[in-house]
């Protein structure tokens, strides 16, 4: 529990330095708002996820799962404080068409002028096994689940003329490029559960032996990047890059092993049109983490690219229900 402790005290450490840094005047030359604060947007997308298992030293044998991903399609409509979103895959664009394997969901994203907050959860209940190259084909791995949960906390320099918002989400507008350092915080519970273990799928002992024992850990790994907006027509069109790398440490919760060290790389992109009513922007995201279990390393790759259309409209002008 110690261990928990820390990740709580460093999150708080965060939390307060958001709060002393709040009053931070902006510049307007290079920060605009726009006049219609409320939202609806549409976003079809795709994403892949992918975990490989391989070994240390002499041992490169690697062993590779693969979520049964698929091209989805959402929606997201903001309203003064209140929120709502929702995404559904498109049947017929899975990874391994004809395989049905559940997959639950759940984040949302808090931002202020300097912070940023993602809680996040994802469970996999059966996998897919690889059992082809270069074409590749898949088998079900079913019983076998994995779970993560966690929070990633991102804080902003420069805020008065950078606005991070205007290139992660379009809801605000950056006259002129500008750019900042980016420092994260990311707090993480994984566990694997194998239901009925059976050596028929898995041929490496080392791999059976860690995945049969059903593991599960708590990893901290805090990191520094940077994001630029680059601008033109003073907001109209925007490219914003960035580029993130952590390095932390994960401790086993079912073996007496000490703290290890885990790796981890971000970086995303978004483009596109933002105007006084509509906008539109493509943003690709890749993540990859490495982290180092008691006798493999557990190569993590998220990959997603989505089209995000929206629309700016204005508020009643009299309160909906009595509370909007």
């Amino acid at each position: 529990m110690k261990t928990f402790y820390r990740y709580v005290m460093v999150c708080g450490l965060l939390v307060m330095l958001h709060t002393t840094q709040a009053q931070t005047k902006r510049d307007t030359a290079y920060i605009g708002e726009y006049a219609r604060e409320n939202t609806v947007e549409v976003y079809p997308g795709y994403y892949t996820t992918r975990f490989n298992f391989s070994g240390f030293g002499k041992r490169p044998s690697h062993f590779q799962l693969t979520a049964n991903t698929n091209a989805y399609a959402g929606f997201y409509v903001n309203y003064k404080w209140l929120a709502f979103q929702y995404a559904w895959g498109i049947p017929g664009t899975e990874l391994a068409k004809g395989i049905k394997l559940k997959h639950i969901s759940f984040s949302f994203r808090y931002n202020r002028p300097r912070l940023s907050i993602y809680p996040f959860f994802d469970g996999y209940d059966g996998l897919l096994l690889q059992t082809a190259k270069p074409h590749p084909r898949f088998d079900s791995f079913r019983g076998m689940q994995l779970f993560r949960a966690g929070t990633q906390l991102y804080y902003f320099t420069n805020t008065e003329r950078y606005g991070y918002r205007a290139g992660l989400s379009f809801s605000e507008r950056q006259l002129r490029s500008a750019g900042g350092i980016v420092l994260s915080a990311t707090p993480q519970w994984q566990k694997i559960n194998w239901k009925t273990p059976s050596r028929a799928l898995i041929h490496d002992s080392v791999t059976y032996q860690l995945l049969a024992s059903d593991p599960q850990w708590l990893s901290m790994v805090v990191g520094a990047g940077y994001n630029y907006n680059w601008v033109f027509q003073k907001g109209k069109w925007i490219i914003s890059p960035a580029l993130i790398g952590g390095v932390g440490g994960i401790k086993e919760l079912n073996n007496a092993r000490s703290v290890q060290p885990v790796l981890n790389l971000q970086a995303w992109i978004n483009a596109g049109y933002s105007g006084p009513v509509f906008y539109a922007y493509i943003n690709g995201n890749l993540q990859v983490t490495q982290t180092h279990l008691i006798v493999r390393k557990l190569n993590t790759r998220d990959d997603e690219l989505s089209l995000t259309l929206g629309y700016r409209f204005k508020s009643h002008s009299k309160k909906v229900l009595g509370m909007l």
